[in-house]
C-alpha cells in the first residue's frame, strides 16, 4: 500500500549550524563585555561605600579623591583616570560624579563603546 512521504522532524544541518554560530557569537560578545560590567559594578560599590563614610560631606575634595583612589586600587581598577572623577563642594554640599567611557575591540575594526555614569550628592549636617 502507498504511504505518503514522511514528515521531516528536527532541524536540518544548516539550521543547527546557524544555531551554533549564534551561540558562539553571543558567547564571544559576552566574554568581551562581562569584565567591563563587573568593573562598573565594583565602581558602583565604591561610590556607595564612600557615600556611607561618616562626615564625608565635611571632608575636602582631596581627601574624598584619595579615598576613592585607594578603593579603586584595592579593587584593581586601574583604567579609571583622574579626570573621570569629578568632585565639587558648594555651600556645604559634596557632589561626586564618576563618568567614563570604555572602548573594547570586538573583532577587526569593529569596537564596542560603553558609557557609565555614577554619582551622589551629600549635604553636611
Amino acid at each position: 500500500m502507498f504511504r505518503g512521504p514522511k514528515k521531516q522532524r528536527g532541524m536540518t544541518g544548516l539550521g543547527w549550524l546557524m544555531v551554533i554560530f549564534l551561540i558562539c557569537f553571543f558567547s564571544f560578545v559576552g566574554i568581551k563585555l562581562f569584565p567591563v560590567y563587573m568593573e562598573n559594578y565594583s565602581i558602583k560599590g565604591i561610590v556607595k561605600a564612600v557615600k556611607q563614610e561618616p562626615n564625608i560631606a565635611k571632608k575636602s575634595t582631596g581627601e574624598v579623591r584619595t579615598m576613592i583612589r585607594k578603593r579603586l586600587l584595592i579593587n584593581s581598577i586601574r583604567d579609571l583616570k583622574k579626570e573621570h572623577i569629578i568632585i565639587k563642594k558648594f555651600a556645604g554640599n559634596l557632589s561626586v560624579k564618576i563618568e567614563y567611557e570604555v572602548r573594547k575591540p570586538l573583532f577587526g575594526n569593529l569596537d564596542v563603546v560603553m558609557s557609565f555614569k555614577d554619582e551622589f550628592e551629600m549635604a553636611a549636617h
